[in-house]
């Protein structure tokens, strides 16, 4: 076997692409983890993107229990090809890392820069819907990653350290905003701000509801658990994906990468991208679907009951985001599907609570 991460140090990895002795230049990003990020140039002008990962300065690490440095074995495991899925069962799907080693008391991937490639987040200000061909090209991608089974282990590689799916769900609720803001991180003031914006505007049943699962979430994990588990890259924000001329499509940051029902993948899908989705939830979610059945002709068991899968989405992506949905609703947005912030946040509170008088 292949040596691990692990035993490689940074100065090593580096000498393996051609960039030993190449300086590390500041590279801002707009993510909100305390992941760190540097940038090199090599001789010949091509760039990379140095991610240095440690629970001690990333919160969202942290609030996931990664102390394994998820990603970093994920990414190990995906340039030693043990993950089937890497160009040779699936070609239209790259994860575009070069390797990973130690530096100190943190992880370290090598990436090329993609930051030209990568499709745009939402940003204070901006909703700009991308091309619906795109959107569908990314989705048809998401449901192919879905239909197969790379996330099994095999022969004697144990299996990844997933992010558990509890952390997951309640990573943005109240309560949780409440710690961080406790630990005296931002983020926390950010999300409690979203939270009460959303007490102003949603709906008595919405705000009940997230209250519930804010304080007990395990019917909802109860719920999720009856549905078929497959392989979820677990954090698909269109920031983390890259769409390249010829068709192929990257995806990138897979340090929430699990096991998990389809629901929670499509929940957050539909939730963090609404600055660039062209389309409405269910039209989404209706190209979701039929996507997987292109994939799997006949057999769409990775979904379980659609309606289920549909109703236990909705009220994920609620309590994920419903924070974001109540900020935008107070701010009078409009959104890149052309749909009001307020009109939208009316259309979630309505279906998730409806949805959770059916499962929870």
């Amino acid at each position: 076997m292949t040596a691990s991460w692990r035993d490689r140090t940074l100065k090593e990895l580096l000498a393996e692409h051609g960039l030993a002795g190449v300086p590390e230049e500041p590279f801002p990003t707009d993510g909100w983890s305390g992941a760190r990020f540097s940038y090199l140039r090599s001789i010949d002008g091509a760039g990379f993107v140095l991610k240095r990962g440690s629970p001690a300065h990333d919160w969202l690490a942290r609030a996931l229990l990664d102390t394994q440095f998820r990603e970093a074995e994920f990414v190990d495991r995906a340039v030693r090809q043990h993950l089937p899925f890497l160009s040779v069962m699936f070609g239209p799907l790259v994860l575009p890392y070069l390797g990973a080693a130690v530096d100190g008391d943190e992880s370290v991937i090598l990436m090329p820069d993609l930051s030209t490639d990568l499709l745009a987040w939402e940003r204070p200000g901006h909703s700009r819907a991308i091309d619906p061909s795109v959107i569908e090209r990314v989705i048809e991608v998401i449901a192919r990653l879905h239909t197969l089974a790379w996330w099994t282990a095999s022969g004697d590689e144990p299996e990844l350290p997933w992010c558990p799916l509890r952390e997951r769900i309640t990573l943005l609720t109240p309560a949780s905003a409440e710690r961080y803001r406790a630990e005296g991180n931002p983020v926390g003031e950010i999300f409690l701000a979203g939270w009460e914006a959303f007490d102003r505007h949603a709906s008595t049943e919405a705000r009940a509801l997230i209250g519930r699962l804010t304080a007990d979430p395990d019917p909802l994990i109860d719920a999720l658990a009856r549905l078929p588990v497959v392989g979820l890259h677990g954090d698909l924000k269109l920031s983390n994906v890259a769409v390249s001329d010829d068709g192929r499509v990257g995806i990138i940051d897979w340090q929430m990468v699990m096991k998990g029902p389809v629901a929670v993948e499509l929940g957050w899908l539909l939730v963090s991208n609404v600055a660039v989705l062209p389309h409405e939830p269910e039209l989404v979610l209706a190209d979701y679907f039929d996507a997987v059945r292109r994939a799997t002709p006949g057999d769409d068991d990775i979904v379980g009951d659609r309606s289920t899968t549909t109703d236990l989405a909705l009220i994920v992506g609620l309590l994920l985001r419903g924070w974001r949905k109540g900020l935008d609703a107070e701010a009078g947005a409009t959104l890149a599907s052309g749909v009001a912030a307020t009109e939208d946040l009316s259309w979630w509170c309505a279906r998730a609570a409806d949805a959770a008088a059916r499962h929870l």
